[in-house]
């Protein structure tokens, strides 16, 4: 893996669009009821408050002319009670709304990403992925949960707290709102640095995330070649990254706290002097002055809250951008197939060629080749010939770059994909295992139920039933990530049970057998001659003896076919073939067993 970039700022970064998070949001469906019931109580809950100052007002004019209402005192705890519950139940039902948005998009997203296709995960690291699912919808979560509150509240406090003030006393409302709004003018421009901050913070841990999944899964590889140090110096150099980011958006926030706390007790000053003046002037009169001190709180906490929902709302943004480029991405197949589907065809490449995206280089060309119901045919070669890429193309996780892939002399993209892969038996040479139990991996993927005696018999011919027998919970033990409570020979007839069950028209076989000790070998042929009877068997070995019965080889070679026949025609016919043979062999004599022991069968 290649050392990652010492920038902070991470290329092809995708722009922040408002579109993009309104068109999100949308998606989520927020409920309108709960939404409008929601903006109901924060309006109620903002008039209290908004009260409050007139009604403190009025009972201090009293006290001033020697009245003292119990009542008035009792209504204005009542009203303060009143507001916080009103403001308590919007912010709980705008979170509600808020969480199940986030939740709707999440599975949305999971959704659209199940319907990638496989090279729009060569782009881009699986840790980066799961940045998107978490962290970006985080920032959307964030947003609407929780800063939706303070933009509603904000904006009606505000609003209403102007238009109470200018009623109360004009001039020393605009004193208000210089000494308040000169602060907040200096303020603004700094909290647009935290949010480029912020979303660079999300970009940077996103890589990192890629980066720690990488290393989490190949620990084994890691640690067998003593590359802790190589990876704990990558992972400082990100470590190091955010680090830096982060002590950036504390210096700024050093700068805003001090600022707003500055704008407060300006404006407590301005109103102070400028609102005792009038009162000595007998302009004004002592409860007016005392409304407008509670009214600067609800002035500058409100433009606080919005200058915070500013900064959440660009962060948001730029989440809804990568989200938003996931989201528009080409499926595999957006319809369904229209060519019906019928078993024991054959499957044809006619000039097939193929490279990977954003490589030059083609990894096959002018594929010609037949695989006929009932045959088996082998794909030989060195690493990088082209095998694997080959099987990926018959499984429709890419698209040939020229040529044609034909079943039954129809396209196979004419049929559906769901159909056309169910029909395919895969046994892949790594044999993955998902977590789980026993029975969760053998039926995995596999439509319908399978009772026990099912499951027992497909373990008993994969050569599977005597070590999960063993296990502490059977067939019910279960399987830790990449399945490293087993052995790779246990992973690998696991693979070949589930393929008893799932009974494909096509058997692909890759190194199927290469982590089996030689008796269990065996008797896992044995069920595989039986399991492979009337179907298009595919096999890729690099062990030829497990190749030489196949009834035609084919030999890849930088991408073509430069030989093709019974493994006796290619011994005679192809020197690369044989020399591939004799190594395996160590001996000539044992090769010339082997290929008559390939003829006489």
């Amino acid at each position: 893996m290649s050392r990652p970039h010492p920038s902070d700022e991470p290329a092809n970064k995708p722009a922040s669009s408002s579109r993009d998070l309104w068109r999100l949001i949308r998606t989520g469906r927020p409920s309108p009821v709960a939404l409008s019931v929601a903006a109901l109580a924060a309006i109620a809950s903002v008039a209290g408050t908004l009260w409050f100052p007139v009604q403190t007002k009025q009972m201090i004019d009293g006290f001033g002319r020697g009245q003292i209402d119990v009542w008035a005192m009792v209504g204005l705890v009542a009203i303060l009670a009143a507001a916080a519950l009103l403001n308590a139940a919007s912010a709980y039902l705008l979170a509600r709304v808020g969480y199940q948005l986030v939740a709707r998009l999440r599975q949305s997203l999971i959704d659209k990403l199940l319907r990638l296709p496989v090279a729009s995960f060569d782009r881009e690291s699986s840790g980066e992925r799961v940045s998107r699912v978490v962290r970006d919808c985080e920032s959307i979560s964030e947003l609407i949960a929780r800063q939706a509150v303070n933009l509603l509240t904000g904006v009606l406090l505000l609003a209403g707290s102007i238009v109470v003030l200018l009623l109360l006393d004009v001039r020393l409302t605009l004193a208000l709102i210089g000494s308040i709004g000169a602060a907040f003018a200096i303020m603004i421009p700094i909290a647009f640095l935290l949010d480029g901050l912020s979303r660079r913070i999300q970009d940077r841990t996103a890589r990192f995330s890629g980066i720690l999944t990488h290393i989490f899964q190949e620990i084994r590889l890691v640690k067998a070649f003593t590359a802790e140090p190589r990876e704990r110096e990558r992972s400082r150099g990100e470590i190091d990254g955010l680090m830096r980011l982060g002590l950036r958006v504390a210096r700024v926030n050093v700068l805003l706290e001090p600022l707003m706390s500055l704008a407060m007790t300006l404006a407590i000053i301005v109103i102070l002097v400028y609102g005792a003046a009038r009162v000595a002037a007998g302009e004004i009169t002592v409860g007016t002055l005392t409304a407008f001190i509670l009214y600067i709180f609800n002035v500058a906490t409100p433009l606080m809250q919005l200058t915070h929902f500013t900064a959440e709302l660009q962060k948001a943004k730029g989440a809804s951008a990568r989200i938003a480029a996931i989201l528009v991405e080409d499926e595999e197949q957006a319809r369904p197939g229209t060519a019906e589907r019928l078993p024991g065809q054959a499957l044809e490449f006619h000039g097939v060629s193929f490279a990977y995206d954003g490589r030059d280089a083609a990894v096959l060309r002018g594929i010609d080749l037949r695989f006929e119901p009932g045959r088996t045919v082998a794909l030989v070669g060195t690493s990088g010939s082209g095998k694997t890429t080959l099987l990926s193309l018959i499984e429709r996780f890419y698209e040939p770059s020229g040529g044609r892939i034909l079943y039954g002399g129809r396209p196979i993209g004419e049929f559906d994909l769901r159909q056309w892969r169910g029909s395919i038996g895969y046994v892949a040479q790594s044999a993955p295992v998902m977590p789980g139990s026993v029975r969760d991996n053998i039926a995995y993927g596999l439509d319908g139920e399978f009772d026990d005696e099912q499951l027992r018999s497909a373990a008993r011919r994969a050569g599977a039933l005597e070590f999960i027998e063993k296990m502490p919970q059977g067939f019910d033990t279960q399987l830790i990530e990449q399945g490293n409570n087993l052995s790779g020979g246990q992973r690998q007839r696991i693979a070949i049970a589930r393929m008893f069950l799932r009974d494909p028209d096509i058997l692909i076989l890759d190194e199927a057998t290469s982590a089996l000790d030689s008796e269990t070998e065996h008797q896992v042929k044995l069920a595989l001659d039986e399991l492979m009877r009337g179907r298009t068997n595919i096999i890729v070995a690099h062990r030829l003896s497990t190749v030489m019965h196949a009834d035609r080889i084919c030999f890849l070679d930088a991408g073509r076919i430069s030989g093709m026949g019974s493994h006796v025609e290619l011994l005679a016919t192809h020197p690369h073939y044989a020399r591939l043979v004799e190594r395996q062999f160590r001996h000539p004599a044992e090769a010339e067993s082997a290929s008559e022991l390939a003829l006489a069968t």
